[in-house]
């Protein structure tokens, strides 16, 4: 069914008018009838915390401050604002459909409870909007330091030092071991460099967990641990990525499938050509490194098994339980047009 609806879009979206709100439309994909009646729009649409569900005195910032610079990639944008007499540059992480808030929910009080750490990255402000001229305050995003360059991904002729793959090792340790949080998506696209200040950062933790946990009951076990998402394993396949650009396995596997010893058994790593990597340091010393912490690590996580076994762990409310609103009902709700 799902995708018949998106072969159905796909074939009339560019002849139906911009207020058109539902369709039928047969098995050959003939349209039969159309409606623009707002009581016809039966999409969900979130129900947006309010300020007083996190933590007092974060910094807030209204949604028309901000100032889009590009589209980063889904549901996050380069923007700008002006806190003092420059602008401020900034990632805008926000949501737009019903099926987002659980997973905003948990990232957002993740992220802005992990204590300063040169090597993640930090909540900068709650993003405040208003569904109506007067009406409360809602929590509709969140922002985090913009920092220039590219992700490691993107910028493959950056040097990528050994002191990098140290940083990244002390960000995992210190996430896993102190918090009891797991990043779960360690990969080159969720890793920074800061130019001004040459540190790794790891950003993105939309998909994080509680080490051990089972996850929020109510709402599909999000936030939950995955065994298989583990941040060790995926290191080290970030690791062989950066240098040899090679994705296969990724891209071939879904995690559970993916085990550390596809590439660590490897005997040589072959560097990608357009790869710079520290000069004078031997990809077989990144890997030394590597595999000096995995086996230190094997046997910390033998004994490591909850969240709360950690000095540090940090925890937070579970979503709250909004209700369920839709389009047809005549609820407000935050208008998300943008300029193209």
């Amino acid at each position: 069914m799902t995708s018949f609806v998106f072969e159905a879009l796909e074939e009339l979206i560019d002849d139906l008018p911009a207020d058109v709100v539902r369709i039928a439309v047969s098995n050959d994909l003939e349209l039969l009838a159309s409606s623009t009646a707002a009581e016809s729009d039966w999409t969900k649409i979130p129900f947006y915390p309010s300020p007083a569900d996190f933590p007092p005195h974060l910094p807030k910032v209204h949604r028309s401050q901000l100032t889009e610079i590009e589209r980063l990639g889904l549901q996050a944008d380069h923007t700008t604002y002006e806190p003092t007499c420059y602008p401020k540059h900034v990632v805008f992480k926000y949501y737009i459909n019903e099926g987002n808030i659980v997973m905003f929910w948990h990232e957002v009080n993740c992220t802005l409870r992990i204590p300063r750490h040169p090597n993640i990255m930090p909540l900068d402000s709650l993003v405040v909007d208003s569904a109506t001229p007067s009406g409360p305050e809602v929590v509709g995003g969140f922002t985090t330091p913009f920092i220039a360059g590219g992700t490691i991904m993107d910028n493959v002729g950056r040097v990528f030092k050994l002191s990098h793959l140290k940083q990244l090792i002390t960000a995992i340790d210190y996430l896993n071991l102190r918090l009891g949080i797991v990043h779960s998506d360690v990969c080159m696209w969720n890793l920074l460099i800061d130019p001004e200040t040459d540190c790794l950062k790891i950003f993105d933790f939309n998909l994080g967990a509680k080490l051990g946990w089972g996850g929020d009951a109510d709402h599909r076990g999000a936030y939950g641990y995955d065994k298989h998402r583990n941040d060790v394993k995926f290191a080290v396949f970030t690791l062989y990525e950066v240098i040899t650009r090679d994705l296969s396995f990724r891209e071939e596997n879904d995690p559970h499938e993916l085990e550390a010893s596809m590439v660590l058994e490897m005997k040589d790593w072959e560097k990608h050509p357009d790869v710079r990597l520290e000069r004078g340091v031997k990809v077989s010393e990144y890997r030394g490194v590597l595999e000096n912490w995995v086996n230190t690590r094997r046997q910390i996580d033998a004994e490591l098994q909850d969240y709360k076994q950690t000095p540090e762990s940090i925890d937070w409310p579970l979503l709250p339980q909004f209700p369920v609103v839709m389009i047809g009902l005549g609820e407000p709700f935050i208008t998300w047009q943008r300029p193209l």
